[in-house]
């Protein structure tokens, strides 16, 4: 019985120290947003316009048909790089995000899955699904920013918006999560012609 308790208390030491390394290596670990792709706006690819002529009829009939039901739909994919510079591996559990188009909170979310990033400048991309209604703000007293980030849809004039997201990483201990210390900052300039 003697041995069974020792081997089981060196095995929950070894993971608690594995579990502390894990999390020692995330704090060393590099976030950046990688990419903005496919932008849709009410279910329309807009990556590849240039310009509102560039939408057909029956696409400028559906944004209109939208836009009277009081609806803007919008959603992107945010690819989140996390890259690895120390020597041990790091994991994280959970991303809690929010996300912002020109300092106007537009969605929030979290992504719930363990990712390891392997030491020695590893690298993984964490993919992200931004879904938001831009109707809600332009509705709301923000429709200067609304209007920048919708004409960077389509590139008009080559103009850019800010994207920027908050996240926390978060990290499992057995049954707990631990999350990182606060929200800190990403931001990206986007236009659809990227």
């Amino acid at each position: 019985m003697r041995k069974i308790l020792l081997l089981a208390s060196t095995v929950f030491l070894l993971h608690g120290c594995s579990v502390f390394s894990e999390i020692t290596a995330l704090r060393k670990c590099e976030f950046r947003i990688h990419s903005l792709e496919e932008p849709r706006l009410c279910g329309i690819q807009v990556s590849q316009k240039r310009s509102w002529k560039d939408f057909s009829f029956l696409e400028g009939q559906q944004i209109a048909a939208t836009l009277l039901n009081s609806s803007l739909p919008f959603d992107i994919l945010v690819n989140l790089e996390v890259r690895n510079p120390g020597s041990r591996l790091a994991a994280v559990n959970t991303i809690q995000w929010i996300a912002y188009v020109e300092d106007v909170q537009v969605a929030q979310g979290a992504v719930i899955q363990r990712v390891e990033i392997p030491p020695s400048h590893g690298r993984v991309l964490i993919p992200m699904h931004l879904q938001t209604d831009l109707f809600e703000f332009l509705e709301k007293g923000h429709p200067r920013s609304m209007l920048n980030f919708a004409l960077s849809l389509v590139n008009v004039k080559d103009r850019s918006s800010q994207v920027s997201l908050k996240i926390k990483p978060s990290v499992m201990v057995g049954n707990r999560t631990i999350p990182y210390p606060g929200f800190f900052t990403l931001t990206k300039e986007f236009s659809a012609g990227d």
